[in-house]
């Protein structure tokens, strides 16, 4: 593999497990997958030499009755892990099961497409009270509604020994919000609040019903009367 940086030095000499430290013998086979498999997981460089472990890793799943068993995987992605042999060096067995419960579902991508939601964007007009309110440049913009990581994610992610795995949230969850990687975060942050503040957006409004709905709804009470 390609160097890896500085900040994964200790998770690397964990990788090279005591028992083959005063051995000739080179890792091979599964146990030499798995130890990839935890470096590569532990960081956002993932080169081309990550491919092997990463798919063999990710290709580990469990069903029930048809349908994908999430417990279950976590325990046989845990084994993989396991078959390196630095699985016992001090803190790499918590590490393990971090990586089995994080890795794939903590990252921005992630988060974002499985709880991103539609929202609709929209300006009012004909406020006055001669006549019915309108809806002017309506569309439909995605918003991610969970804000705060589970806390399996924050042991994943931001652990002593990942690099560059840390991901924040930009925005509002009701008007456009959405995680980022933190390196990325005060630049998404900016363009996001100039998007939605000031007096261009302060005429936007974001609903996650149809706004058509409530006014057709409210004309038709307004009728009855």
């Amino acid at each position: 593999m390609k160097r890896l940086p500085i900040t994964l030095g200790a998770l690397a000499l964990a990788c090279a497990s005591s028992s083959y430290a005063h051995s000739s013998e080179v890792l091979t086979g599964m146990p030499a997958l798995a130890c990839e498999a935890v470096l590569c997981l532990s960081s956002s460089l993932q080169p081309g030499e990550c491919a092997a472990s990463l798919n063999h890793y990710f290709d580990i799943r469990k069903y029930a009755k048809g349908m994908l068993d999430w417990e279950a995987t976590i325990d046989a992605r845990r084994s993989f892990l396991g078959m390196c042999p630095a699985g016992n060096s001090p803190g790499m067995s918590s590490r393990m099961d971090a990586i089995s419960r994080g890795a794939g579902k903590c990252d921005a991508d992630y988060l974002n497409a499985t709880y991103g939601k539609d929202v609709y964007r929209y300006r009012m007009v004909g406020m006055s009270s001669l006549s019915l309110p309108g809806i002017r440049d309506l569309s439909v913009v995605k918003t991610v509604t969970l804000t705060k990581l589970p806390y399996y994610c924050v042991v994943y992610n931001d652990h002593a020994w990942t690099y560059d795995l840390s991901i924040k949230y930009v925005g509002n969850p009701n008007s456009g919000g959405y995680w980022v990687p933190a390196r990325e975060y005060e630049q998404a942050q900016a363009k996001w609040e100039a998007e939605h503040n000031g007096s261009w957006a302060r005429n936007w409004h974001y609903s996650f019903e149809d706004p058509r709905h409530k006014i057709d709804n409210s004309a038709g009470t307004g009728n009855n009367h």
